[in-house]
């Protein structure tokens, strides 16, 4: 061995050689990524469940944003605007943990670093890799939102909580009924996170690059991915608001002769029959707003707790 060579390796520890140490690193990042995720899933529930709860019942109940407004205030008063909100309050952190620790996770699958720059389409791909974790959460949660929002409508009185809404779900229906709307809803979470954090990643880096690093960008950011990713997701939401909300003995949804769908073929031809195009942008206003609202701030305490954080 050249004398050179062999020098240089006597003093190499072996730890240096095979050090474990990257992939801890990412262990670490994406862990923090949860933990940030699941605070920024705080701030989305308490800035946004009002917007959502009239979303639900303009889908529902056919009406426009002000007069399903006016009519929810008048007739069952102000704390209807926050029905079923327990149910997301303690669910929807864990969902956005998973959301972006799975994106992370999907960063990594395309072999990037923790600090290295994403492309608009690696963020797209993580993005539905995230879509996809997250439905076998997010489904029972929407479920029990959906129908919690919804209960009680046209009257005032105490509702019922969310974990005694899921009980009475699973002793009239089954533990299966808990995961009603689930084919529609990952139809509605691949494109939407697709798309969620592709155009957040655009957003942020286009703001940065025209005036810097600024505490505002990731608002004006979030609320741009928010807006775009239910533009391309809400159709595939009202089908499922609908399908969720259709409970009792007699069902309007069956299933497709052909295919096991979930009833979403018979959902979206009777959207179609009544309204047209126009019935699956129903309650758009509201989710619009709720989505810039609720998605500017998850990512600015997202970004802010990451700052916070040392990988």
């Amino acid at each position: 061995m050249d004398p050179t060579l062999q020098e240089n390796l006597s003093f190499t520890p072996a730890a240096t050689i095979l050090s474990p140490q990257p992939s801890n690193s990412y262990f670490k990042h994406i862990s923090t990524s949860f933990l940030c995720g699941c605070l920024g899933g705080v701030a989305n529930i308490l800035s946004s469940h009002s917007l959502d709860t009239i979303k639900v019942r303009m889908q529902i109940l056919d009406l426009k944003f002000i007069s399903c407004f006016k009519y929810m205030i008048k007739q069952e008063g102000i704390g209807s605007l926050y029905k079923g909100i327990t149910s997301p309050l303690f669910n929807v952190p864990l969902i956005y943990a998973i959301y972006f620790g799975a994106y992370e996770g999907g960063k990594w699958l395309q072999g990037l670093k923790p600090m290295d720059d994403v492309t608009v389409s690696q963020a797209m791909i993580a993005g539905a890799c995230a879509g996809f974790a997250v439905t076998s959460v997010m489904t029972p949660v929407e479920l029990v939102k959906c129908r919690l929002q919804m209960e009680g409508t046209g009257r005032k009185g105490k509702t019922i909580s969310a974990m005694r809404m899921a009980r009475s779900i699973v002793k009239n229906s089954g533990p299966k009924e808990l995961y009603k709307g689930a084919v529609i809803t990952l139809l509605r979470e691949i494109p939407a996170t697709a798309m969620y954090f592709g155009a957040y990643e655009y957003a942020r880096k286009g703001l940065k690059d025209q005036y810097g690093d600024k505490q505002w960008t990731p608002i004006v950011a979030g609320g741009v991915a928010g807006l775009l990713s239910w533009i391309v997701s809400y159709p595939q939401d009202v089908v499922k608001t609908k399908l969720q909300c259709d409970s009792g003995a007699i069902r309007k949804y069956a299933n497709n002769r052909l295919i096991r769908d979930g009833g979403i073929i018979n959902c979206a031809k009777e959207i179609w029959g009544l309204k047209g195009v126009t019935g699956f942008t129903k309650g758009f206003s509201a989710c619009s707003l709720k989505a810039v609202i609720a998605e500017a701030a998850t990512f600015f305490v997202y970004e802010n707790m990451k700052k916070c954080s040392v990988y």
